[in-house]
């Protein structure tokens, strides 16, 4: 009988602890989590037609961002001439937050098929100072990227304002795909 009510307790307590350590580990619930779900020639301003797709992922962890960007079947050159965060609402032009790769302290972007991962830390927020974001102004650079203020953009050779774009948000926010 008390076989029976130990593994009794055990049906349900595995699961309990199993439920609490998936909580742990999903941690902050999606709040520090941000992404752009596809990047396209479509979300540039003025649009462009480009057969060049991409993706973005970042993750607050304390005072830096990391990040992945995905990038493939760029038209505009062999490899971006360099990637980047702006400040600017979905369908509006911004001024750059941080690079992504190709500038600043980030190494050059890869050719085209790429990912390219790194973090951004406070050195790395180089403004824009007329938008409102002081360089190393992290804190602003976050508020932004929460309020779903920011995209990432791709820039190549050929098409040098930006060949693919998209609007980064966060996960309680709508996605590029919706």
């Amino acid at each position: 009988m008390r076989k029976r009510r130990l593994f009794g307790a055990l049906i349900f307590a595995v699961p309990v602890v199993l439920a609490a350590a998936t909580l742990a580990v999903a941690g902050d619930g999606g709040k520090n989590r941000f992404k752009a779900d596809t990047l396209t020639g479509y979300q540039e301003i003025a649009t462009i037609s480009t057969t060049g797709t991409g993706t973005f992922e970042a993750q607050l962890q304390g005072d830096t961002i990391t990040y992945t960007l995905t990038y493939s079947d760029l038209e505009g050159g062999t490899a971006p001439l360099f990637a980047h965060i702006h400040l600017g609402a979905r369908s509006t032009n911004g001024g750059v937050i941080a690079f992504l790769c190709g500038g600043g302290s980030k190494p050059a972007c890869p050719a085209s098929p790429a990912t390219v991962t790194g973090t951004i830390a406070v050195a790395d927020i180089i403004g824009p100072n007329a938008q409102g974001i002081e360089p190393a102004s992290f804190d602003e650079a976050v508020r932004a990227l929460r309020a779903g203020a920011v995209y990432a953009n791709v820039h190549t050779t050929r098409w040098s304002g930006g060949e693919i774009r998209g609007q980064v948000n966060d996960n309680n926010q709508r996605t590029d795909s919706e």
